[in-house]
């Protein structure tokens, strides 16, 4: 047994925990079997600005009401507003899928999030970027009908984008469509 599990290496009780234990001799007496300590998490998350919280809070609120809408089988409410657009007429589409296949390949900390109803299925995958955040919305019949996915822009005067993209025809359509594929296979 190594000596992060003993007993007598982990730190002396104080305070609220000592006053516990003092009082209740089963927990006096507990600590004899193994124990697990617990070290606080040692990745810091990444600095962000206030247009990328905004944008990351609307796409997972959106990702939220869809693993929500799964787990309870009604339809949900999204306080998000999305346009559909055609994939040609957004400018930054290109840089998304180049960078989302790169993401998902070596996520950082906080950049890759999966919703999942009450089987375990996944619902939603969230993938943020610094100046995008995409949410693809899967389907238990993926063959049958494809995933939906909803890329999120920084905007000018702090606002958000949210386009879902309903042209799937051309070479960025097809670029599109197999860059959500990826992104599905090494996230679910």
């Amino acid at each position: 047994m190594s000596d992060s599990y003993r007993p007598d290496s982990l730190p002396p009780m104080t305070g609220a925990s000592a006053r516990r234990a003092s009082r209740n001799p089963r927990r006096r007496n507990n600590l004899n079997g193994p124990v697990v300590t617990v070290r606080p998490a040692t990745t810091h998350l990444p600095t962000t600005t206030e247009a990328q919280r905004l944008r990351r809070r609307a796409a997972n609120q959106l990702a939220a009401g869809l693993t929500g809408a799964a787990r309870t089988g009604r339809p949900g409410l999204f306080p998000v507003l999305v346009l559909t657009a055609p994939i040609d007429e957004n400018p930054q589409a290109a840089t998304i899928i180049g960078e989302a296949v790169q993401l998902v390949a070596a996520p950082p900390p906080a950049a890759v999030v999966v919703g999942r109803n009450l089987r375990g299925d996944p619902v939603a995958v969230v993938l943020h970027s610094d100046r995008w955040s995409l949410v693809i919305e899967t389907h238990p019949a993926a063959a049958r009908q494809p995933a939906v996915s909803y890329a999120f822009i920084d905007g000018s005067a702090g606002q958000v984008l949210a386009l879902c993209f309903d042209d799937q025809c051309g070479a960025l359509g097809v670029a599109w469509t197999d860059m959500t594929h990826h992104v599905l296979a090494m996230t679910t």
